[in-house]
Order: C-alpha cells, then structure tokens, then sequence
C-alpha cells in the first residue's frame, strides 16, 4: 500500500485559519502548528527536512500557484514558506496533500513529489469572499455562518480520507475519488435542505471546490 515512513501535517496557523485545528483534535500526535516567527517557520521547515522519503506531509493553510504562504495576521499573504523552487527540495520523493488555495495550479510547476493533490480557490472567510467578488464578474452571495459551514464540510471531509489513507484503507492515488464522494453527500444534503434560502450558492461552492480537485503523480525514470 502506501508505506509511508512517517507522516506530518504542518499548520500554518494565524487568525484566518483557526477553523483547521480541528486536525489537531483528530492527529495530535503528527501535527504541528508553526506562525510568522521566523523560528516556527524554520522547526517547520526543519520537520520536512528530516522525513526520510517516502513520507507524507499534509500542509493546511493559505496558498497561490507559486507556492504556500507563511502565516499572516494582516491577511496580506506575500511571503512563502515554500515556494515552487523549493519544493522540489522539500517535498522530494514524499506523497504531499495540499489543502491551500490553487494548490491545483501549484504542484503542475513541481515535479520531485511522488504524488501530490491539490484545490482549487477556496473562500474560507468574508476577507476572500470580498477579493473574489471585487475582482470578479460573477459574484458569490454568503453569509459568515455559510461561510463556516462550507469550512467545516470540507475540513471534515478532508479528515475523514486522510483516516482511510494513514490507516492504510486506500491509496494516495484514491484521494480525489474519496473526496468527491464525501463532498457529493454533503450538497445533496445542502440542497435537500429547503430552510436554506441560499442554499444553492452553497452548493456550487462545494461544486467548484469538488470538481478542481487535481492529483498527479511524477513519475521516475
């Protein structure tokens, strides 16, 4: 199966991710939280550096198509932890699950991952919900609490594959099918909830984050 020699889930934790402890109440044992300081950031970069490959490395936080962003409390994200370039070092010969913003577009420029899967734009607070409609032509209408509920359906879907992946129920190649799977049950119960007057810009935002959904693998010579 997957043989991993160890496994690791790096939080890059600030005011905006909070919602994602949560994989601290499930793998306590294999999480780490790092912020802006410059000596978390390094005992998180330190963590990677010592997995012997194959290992893999879960990684929860904000990101771009040119890498994943450090912690940031100002909500300005322009500095990476890691970012094309140097994932090649970090993540090479290692499994890596991305759970970041255009993290889909991001491990198309890497290529030393064993596999890697990656998300698309992921509006997980009123912060990126106002970005997005500031810079584009079809506007997404959703409240705070719709918001936490689509953060939390994606975090507990997100939770519930990785389980079956470390305990050894399927393989890394299987994520995206698993995911799909989980999200398709929660926006038949979004949409089968009638309370909800919204319910349907609920649902293609789980349609969007459900169907950009990119695994590759890098094959070795």
């Amino acid at each position: 199966m997957n043989n991993y020699k160890s496994i690791v889930i790096i939080h890059a934790k600030d005011n905006s991710t909070l919602f994602l402890s949560k994989f601290k109440e499930e793998f306590d044992n294999i999480y780490y939280s790092f912020s802006s300081d410059e000596k978390s950031i390094q005992k998180a970069k330190e963590l990677i550096c010592d997995l012997e490959p194959k290992s893999l490395i879960i990684y929860l936080g904000h990101g771009s198509s040119s890498g994943l962003y450090i912690p940031d409390n100002t909500f300005d994200y322009q500095k990476y932890f890691i970012d094309t370039t140097q994932a090649n070092f970090y993540f090479d010969e290692h499994d890596i699950f991305l759970l970041t913003c255009k993290s889909n577009e991001f491990i198309k420029k890497i290529y030393k991952p064993n596999f890697s899967i990656g998300f698309g734009n992921i509006i997980s607070s009123k912060e990126e919900l106002d970005h997005h409609n500031k810079y584009s032509e079809i506007k997404k209408i959703l409240s705070v609490d719709e918001i936490d509920l689509f953060n939390n359906i994606y975090v507990k879907s997100s939770i519930k594959v990785i389980k079956l992946l470390i305990n050894e129920k399927i393989q890394f190649i299987d994520l995206p099918k698993y995911l799909r799977f989980q999200f398709n049950q929660e926006i038949n119960k979004i949409l089968l909830n009638k309370k909800n007057n919204n319910r349907i810009e609920l649902a293609k935002l789980l349609f969007e984050l459900r169907n950009k959904i990119v695994i590759k693998q890098n094959l070795r010579s």
